[in-house]
């Protein structure tokens, strides 16, 4: 019986990673980043933009939240 909690968490474990995949996937362009954290100024948008391309990407939206710059979006 030790075998269907583990399975379970483990469903569960795989389920959030692959969300989190997919929210880490997205990339905004400076429009949709602000519509999504409307909190935020466009120099707070500038400073986690650290490529300056006028995009968030992946790595720049995962290095935000690591700083505590932003919160992770749900859903």
């Amino acid at each position: 019986m030790k075998s269907i909690p583990s399975l379970a968490a483990a469903i569960v474990l795989m389920a959030g990673l692959a969300h989190a995949q997919d929210m880490d996937a997205t990339s905004w362009t400076q429009e949709e980043f602000l519509a999504a954290y409307p909190e935020l100024t466009v120099e707070q948008f500038e400073q986690i933009d650290l490529n300056g391309d006028g995009i968030i990407d992946p790595d720049e939206y995962l290095l935000a939240i690591d700083a505590g710059l932003i919160e992770p979006l749900e859903g």
